[in-house]
């Protein structure tokens, strides 16, 4: 008799967190969505200027072209992540020479 009364609370228990598993799924997709923001690494090119240094800034980005100037103006004024990273470091946005995307779709900004 306890035997059966065990193993149908556990029948009822494991049905009640099927039943309910599509209903938490989206509220913990919302939660994740909320709290996920883009990372923002600002590298300010003057500190890499020996020769060990010298591969971490891409010559892009050492040297950049108007085009590559401009995508990185463009950048900061669509995404609110790096204007925000700039001004808390008091970084002014027109010395921005470029905004490269990491594999894991961060930003890296390189600043002269």
């Amino acid at each position: 008799m306890k035997r059966r009364a065990v193993i149908l609370a556990l029948a009822t228990a494991l049905g009640t967190l099927v039943a309910a598993g599509p209903l938490v799924a989206p509220v913990y997709a919302q939660r994740a969505a909320r709290h996920t923001s883009t990372s923002v690494t600002i590298i300010i090119i003057r500190d890499y200027i020996g020769p060990d240094d010298f591969q971490q800034v891409p010559r892009t980005y050492r040297f950049p072209s108007t085009q590559t100037y401009a995508r990185g103006q463009e950048e900061i004024r669509t995404n609110p992540n790096i204007r925000a990273a700039l001004q808390k470091r008091r970084i002014p946005a027109r010395n921005v020479n470029g905004v490269q995307t990491a594999f894991n779709g961060g930003k890296i900004v390189y600043v002269k």
